[in-house]
């Protein structure tokens, strides 16, 4: 649970949080970067479908937790249809069906790596996770990279809108089957212009992180107050649980 102090910023933290009698129903930053690890060794050693499974319902009641319900819905539409894919290609005698669908069945054990990832990255915010780590004396060459990280990946997302935005200004739409079509137009169009604009983003992150403090050695004030609750706690068990029993071989399904 984290505490926030509404009186100070009651636009900003009522705006962005969801509050339950003052406090913010959240899993507590360190505990959310402790499960990721968890779910991504999960993904590595587990080899059937009952762990994987059990794996993506977890997040789910994390994500419901969280009243997440939109991005719920959108990770599970996504692993049903990588899921039906995998079952389509599959069943085709084709070697480049065949690479397709190994690709695909990669993609899907790594998901709920990204799944859980996604939920961190949306129901957390830089101030929360940087008092966090800084409770625990993390060093920062821990703590920088994951701050520029966090706010990093949302920096994509609109640099991404806004060079698709600039193409449609001169004429230049794109959809899935033109991408398929014109691979070298993406390429060219989206591809070049985003990793040039994300090489000076990822300075100018650093600049900023830098600006204000965060690799000052003296002690920063936060807006927020962390503490570990019982539902930490309840979900560091079921994930813990659930990658002893991918390490145990989790039978055959």
């Amino acid at each position: 649970m984290i505490k926030t102090d509404t009186q100070c910023v009651p636009t900003v933290a009522i705006s962005t949080a969801v509050f339950c009698g003052g406090y913010r129903r959240t899993i507590e930053p360190r505990t959310k970067l402790l499960i990721l690890l968890i779910v991504n060794t999960t993904s590595f050693v587990q080899n059937n479908v009952l762990c994987e499974m059990l794996c993506i319902v977890l997040i789910t009641v994390a994500m419901l937790y969280h009243l997440s319900y939109r991005l719920v819905l959108k990770n599970l539409l996504i692993f049903g249809a990588m899921a039906l894919l995998i079952l389509l290609t599959l069943r085709v005698e084709n070697t480049i069906i065949g690479m397709l669908s190994v690709v695909l069945i990669m993609a899907r054990k790594i998901f709920p790596t990204f799944m859980f990832a996604a939920l961190l990255m949306s129901s957390t915010q830089v101030g929360e996770m940087t008092s966090s780590l800084q409770a625990i004396h993390t060093p920062r060459q821990i703590t920088i990279p994951i701050v520029i990280i966090m706010r990093f990946f949302p920096t994509i997302k609109e640099e991404s809108k806004a060079i698709l935005d600039a193409a449609k200004v001169r004429g230049i739409r794109f959809t899935f089957w033109s991408c398929l079509r014109a691979p070298n137009q993406m390429i060219e169009y989206i591809m070049v212009p985003l990793i040039m604009q994300l090489s000076v983003v990822a300075e100018e992150l650093s600049a900023a992180a830098v600006t204000k403090g965060i690799d000052s050695d003296k002690q920063r004030t936060s807006l927020y107050q962390t503490r570990f609750g019982a539902m930490d706690l309840i979900f560091t068990l079921l994930f813990s649980a659930n990658l002893i029993f991918a390490l145990t071989g989790g039978g055959v399904w």
